[in-house]
């Protein structure tokens, strides 16, 4: 296999990490895709699309991908955050409360 940075996951998880701390969603969003494609399992992937996704205000499509992450990490605190501040913008009252009050059994 030869070395190429669109098959390697630290490239894309380096990149996206950046894009993302930079408010760049849409780009940060592209490169959390493509990592997510190469690392299907990986939670850190996930709640980072999911959090590009609330950036761009697309908050149906981030709860999906803050719910991905929550399965396969369900005690992270971030991704309980996200998802309660995604559900809250839906006007999901229900959910956004069980979400926080997940937060509060992890004290």
């Amino acid at each position: 296999m030869t070395f190429h940075p669109t098959n390697n996951p630290v490239f894309w998880k380096q990149t996206a990490e950046e894009l993302l701390a930079a408010a760049r969603f849409e780009k940060a969003l592209a490169a959390y895709h493509q990592l997510c494609e190469l690392t299907p399992n990986d939670p850190d992937a996930w709640r980072g699309m999911a959090q590009a996704l609330a950036g761009l205000e697309r908050h149906g499509d981030a709860v999906a991908a803050f719910e991905r992450a929550l399965i396969l990490l369900p005690d992270d605190r971030a991704v309980l955050a996200g998802l309660a501040d995604c559900y809250e913008a839906l006007g999901a009252f229900e959910k956004m409360t069980a979400c926080r009050i997940r937060l509060g059994e992890l004290d």
